[in-house]
């Protein structure tokens, strides 16, 4: 069975290190950090959604949260350590896949929380988030 890509969109705030400085918020916060619309023409469907967000640790050592939402409903979550001693920058990659979506219209939105207490780091970029449809 061959798939056949539908419709792709993307959000891509910055695609560079140092492109942005965004302070992570204590959970439960979080900032949306990118946001993108798809139109689900019918199913069965796969929604197949990227990231890639760089953050430095500023202090402490703890973790984030990254989320993937489809218009208010969290579909995907996953969770970055970090510190700011010796490996202060990380790039961290996320990917999922949404299968037999509703047909319509829906907002997919990636964002960011920190889950330490006492911490604190920054989204500087690249940041960039993407989905395509296929069948």
């Amino acid at each position: 069975m061959t798939q056949q890509l539908i419709a792709y969109n993307a959000s891509v705030p910055t695609p560079v290190t140092d492109g942005v400085s965004i302070p992570i918020p204590i959970t439960p916060a979080g900032v949306g950090i990118a946001h993108f619309q798809l139109t689900v023409p019918g199913v069965p469907n796969f929604v197949d959604l990227k990231a890639v967000v760089g953050i430095r640790g500023d202090t402490g050592t703890g973790s984030v949260l990254l989320r993937i939402f489809r218009g208010t409903n969290v579909i995907y979550y996953a969770r970055q350590g970090f510190e700011a001693g010796f490996e202060r920058y990380y790039l961290i990659p996320v990917q999922f896949t949404d299968a037999n979506v509703a047909p319509g219209v829906h907002d997919y939105t990636l964002s960011i929380e920190n889950l330490t207490p006492g911490t604190s780091a920054t989204v500087i970029g690249p940041i960039a988030f993407s989905g395509f449809i296929t069948t």
